[in-house]
């Protein structure tokens, strides 16, 4: 005769919760597998704490599985850990290679560590130090540690819902096996995983040391500054003689007095060196025993022990996981529609030669479309579009036209100003005050401008001493011809200055909007090779033009003698004349 025993309505929403998380936590890990994580921050619990802390036994205790204990192995590297409900037993060993691995073959190699699931524990040491050689972990490379993440996949009847990443411990003290650059690496480990927001930081706390020497609350506190991710949990509280002021003070943290956490605390009693052979559920008798006994009996019971942390856990990666749901989704189609965009602008397949020419054909079309507008001034393109990264000092450098008139009018001013090396004249009341050189030097073109300026009897003064000292076989109350080109290239001393960076300004600008069109017609790679193998040697050239140039018409204030061409200077020099001769008369009347 069968007997159906139909569960009770709390087994069943029990069931059922499980098997929400069950799904909801494969999801997880399945985006974490293909690659995910490395684009958008995914829900996570980590371990992290002090080396001799207690890590690896709280792992132990959550997973029934033991891990190496004596050979420092699972410290050397970040240990994913995967606990799932399944009614067979199995555990599975794989690596996912870290950030530091750029070679191909490494990265393949190292997936490639795939051995076959087995069902006893025993077998795990073994094949962790086997994951280790694959990593090729020694003292010469990286101090020992890798940023490589070991996966176990453990799944059985009793295991939990839960993923755990246990992270290297924290240490201060160099020894032969450990030296000082180990130290940094494991730091920037830890701090990585605490930095991303949807971690959950479990901090190892062990009663056997003041936890002022244990910085992993500090470290956490800088990336969870409100307290609201991070769950404390203390180890080894049997160590603590009874009513002691140090059980008092631990007793305090339990009760989220000393350092206040917004998912509280936890206890734990950790196997010790004696029952280290001790079956796991001796090791869970033990430890209920323990917390019935003397003060530790006042704390709630969903505070202490390891059946209520692991449904603690549970719950908390549960909830945590489905309130960054949302917003995990957002970013993943947000990094979607950006890759899908990068996809469409790789364009069609091009693997025959016409397809490239097909290829390069589109983008010399888009390109001469674009350059056309921005030379017309007719910013129709939506590359011309407003955009915070195009726009420098209130000036839009995709729209060429406009700037380059910009340019040329703050040539023009700057010539206008500074183009003269000194300003003559007639009284002291022309001379300019400090916060007009002050305005003027803030514009462009001039830069370390400084003010001269020279009276008219000053430089007649100058200008007289200089005819003596080059008199030569003119008539008498003439001045040497030679004289007027010594005083024109004296004052026109700045104007290649002037021209030069006016000229490199303009061609900084061209290079800028070319690039950027370039950008914005293709992909990186793409736009990288066009520009170091085609572009940037055409720019370079051109720009050597522009300075030959520039040295050919600049020649003539060199060397040389002026000579005006039409009537306009000889007009001018006239019109000087009689204003001269009117203000003289004028003085007289």
């Amino acid at each position: 005769m069968t007997s159906n025993t139909t569960p009770s309505p709390a087994d069943q929403a029990m069931r059922q919760l499980q098997s929400e998380q069950s799904r909801v936590l494969d999801i997880i890990d399945e985006l974490r597998t293909i690659g995910v994580g490395a684009l958008v921050e995914l829900p996570q619990l980590i371990v992290c704490g002090n080396q001799s802390s207690g890590k690896s036994s709280v792992l132990e205790a959550i997973s029934r599985v033991r891990f190496p204990a004596k050979s420092n192995v699972c410290t050397r590297f970040a240990t994913e850990v995967i606990l799932r409900r399944r009614p067979s037993t199995s555990i599975k060993v794989s690596i996912e290679p870290g950030p530091s691995r750029t070679r191909e073959d490494e990265r393949q190699r190292l997936r490639g560590f795939t051995p076959e699931a087995f069902s006893n524990g025993d077998d795990l040491p073994a094949l962790i130090e086997k994951a280790k050689e694959c990593m090729e972990i020694t003292e010469s490379v990286n101090a020992g540690f890798s940023d490589d993440v070991l996966k176990v996949e453990i799944s059985g009847p009793d295991k939990p819902e839960l993923t755990l990443v246990d992270l290297p411990g924290l240490y201060y003290s160099t020894s032969q096996d450990q030296g000082r650059k180990g130290i940094s690496i494991v730091r920037g480990i830890t701090e990585r995983y605490m930095k991303n927001t949807r971690s959950i930081i479990l901090a190892i706390i062990t009663a056997k040391a003041d936890y002022h020497l244990q910085e992993v609350l500090d470290m956490a506190r800088k990336f969870d500054p409100q307290r609201e991710r991070t769950l404390g949990i203390i180890t080894q509280p049997d160590i603590l003689e009874p009513s002691s002021e140090e059980e008092d003070t631990w007793l305090q943290f339990l009760e989220n007095d000393k350092v206040s956490l917004q998912l509280g605390w936890h206890v734990l009693r950790n196997r010790s060196f004696e029952t280290r052979d001790a079956s796991d559920d001796a090791r869970d008798e033990k430890e209920a025993a323990f917390f019935e006994q003397g003060r530790w009996a006042s704390i709630p019971r969903e505070n202490v022990g390891i059946d209520s942390l692991r449904r603690r856990l549970s719950s908390i990666l549960f909830k945590h996981i489905r309130r960054n749901l949302p917003e995990l989704i957002t970013d993943i189609q947000k990094k979607i529609e950006i890759r899908q965009s990068r996809l469409t602008t790789l364009g069609e397949a091009r693997s025959t030669l016409q397809q490239q020419r097909g290829f390069l054909l589109a983008i010399s079309t888009g390109f001469e479309k674009v350059t056309g507008q921005a030379l017309n001034g007719m910013y129709s393109d939506r590359f011309f579009e407003d955009g915070p990264e195009y726009i420098l000092m209130d000036q839009d450098y995709r729209r060429l036209r406009a700037m380059i008139r910009e340019l040329n009018e703050c040539f023009a001013e700057a010539m206008n100003i500074r183009g003269k090396r000194r300003t003559i004249i007639h009284s002291w009341n022309q001379i300019l005050s400090s916060s007009d050189i002050a305005a003027l030097s803030a514009k462009p073109y001039m830069k370390d401008w400084e003010y001269s300026c020279v009276s008219r009897e000053t430089l007649e003064l100058e200008i007289n001493s200089q005819a003596r000292r080059k008199r030569g076989i003119e008539l008498p109350g003439s001045a040497n011809q030679l004289l007027v080109g010594d005083l024109f290239r004296d004052q026109a001393r700045p104007w290649e200055d002037i021209a030069r960076e006016h000229m490199m300004n303009a061609w900084s600008v061209v290079r800028y909007f070319i690039h950027s069109v370039l950008q914005y017609l293709t992909t990186e790679h793409t736009y990288s090779l066009i520009a170091t193998s085609l572009i940037d040697p055409e720019l370079d050239t051109l720009k050597e033009s522009l300075l030959a140039k520039l040295t050919e018409l600049t020649a003539y204030t060199k060397r040389g003698h002026p000579l005006p061409v039409g009537k306009s200077f000889l007009s001018k020099i006239r019109r000087s004349r009689v204003d001269r001769q009117f203000k003289h008369w004028s003085k007289d009347y």
